[in-house]
């Protein structure tokens, strides 16, 4: 075995039986690297392997993880003699992060606790209307079908058929055939999907999608091995009114935040009056 494995591999077993020591205990720890007078030693790291990890990754990321601490030093030993007192001086802006930190734990609990995450259909519904013009699509979306299948393959004929028609009876007839024969099959008659998603699997690109959809509700293709088939269902161009379906996560999203602001907002003021009436705060300018 490569020297440097069994260091690592002897370093690993150091790191693990030290994290079982006491630590006021007597073990007296060699360091694992050193940058100046920098020193990092074995209990520093006990902590950076996840369990049940190999040997060998063991290896792989004590070797990074030292890398990236030897890296780290020389880059603040660097800093710490080029920059004035003056810009040395981050207390300000360390005690500015502490505060946004606790502020900001503080009501992602507090949050998490009151939120209402309960959203009904007429809630979404009116929220849909009240806001409809801001509910412009940025690209075309369809519903579709979409089958990748060899150029060879013996049923190729009867699914260029099949994949225009609309009729229940050939689309089950289709769906049971691609299931069996194709490669991806993907059925998007009863969901809206940015067209730009079924276009990135054909094997050439589609500059002009826009054009490109009302020149082709049925799409056939070829490369050296493969035939693709897309039948456009329905069609709603970049530009238009986005339909509720389509938003309706995004509407979700939405009204979930607006309800997190409230919520924050009403706290905040809530312990702003709080501590007014009771004068727990002055301020001598007005």
């Amino acid at each position: 075995m490569h020297k440097n494995i069994l260091l690592c591999l002897l370093l690993i077993a150091t790191v693990f039986i030290f994290s079982n020591c006491d630590k006021n205990g007597s073990n007296k720890q060699e360091p694992i690297a050193k940058v100046y007078d920098k020193v990092l030693y074995p209990s520093d790291v006990k902590d950076i392997f996840p369990a049940n990890i190999s040997p060998a990754d063991s290896i792989q990321l004590l070797k990074a993880h030292l890398d990236r601490w030897v890296r780290r030093q020389l880059m603040l030993l660097r800093a710490e003699k080029n920059l004035t007192d003056e810009q040395k001086n981050v207390s300000k802006q360390l005690d500015d992060y502490k505060t946004f930190l606790l502020i900001f734990k503080y009501e992602q609990e507090y949050i998490r606790q009151k939120l209402d995450t309960v959203i009904t259909t007429t809630e979404i519904d009116r929220f849909y209307k009240e806001n409809i013009d801001n509910f412009i699509l940025g690209e075309s979306i369809v519903k579709a079908l979409y089958i990748k299948v060899k150029k060879d393959n013996s049923y190729i004929d009867k699914i260029k058929v099949l994949y225009k028609s609309t009729k229940e009876d050939d689309v089950k007839a289709l769906d049971n055939l691609a299931y069996q024969v194709a490669l991806k099959y993907d059925y998007f008659n009863d969901t809206w999907i940015s067209f730009s998603r079924i276009a990135s699997e054909l094997p050439m690109p589609v500059d002009n999608i826009e054009d490109y959809l009302r020149n082709n509700r049925t799409i056939e293709v070829e490369d050296e091995a493969f035939a693709y088939f897309i039948s456009i269902r329905e069609l709603i161009y970049k530009g238009q009114i986005s339909p509720l379906e389509f938003e309706h996560e995004n509407i979700k999203n939405i009204i979930l935040n607006k309800r997190k602001q409230k919520l924050i907002t009403d706290l905040e003021l809530k312990i702003y009056n709080d501590a007014r009436n009771h004068n727990q705060f002055t301020v001598s300018v007005q």
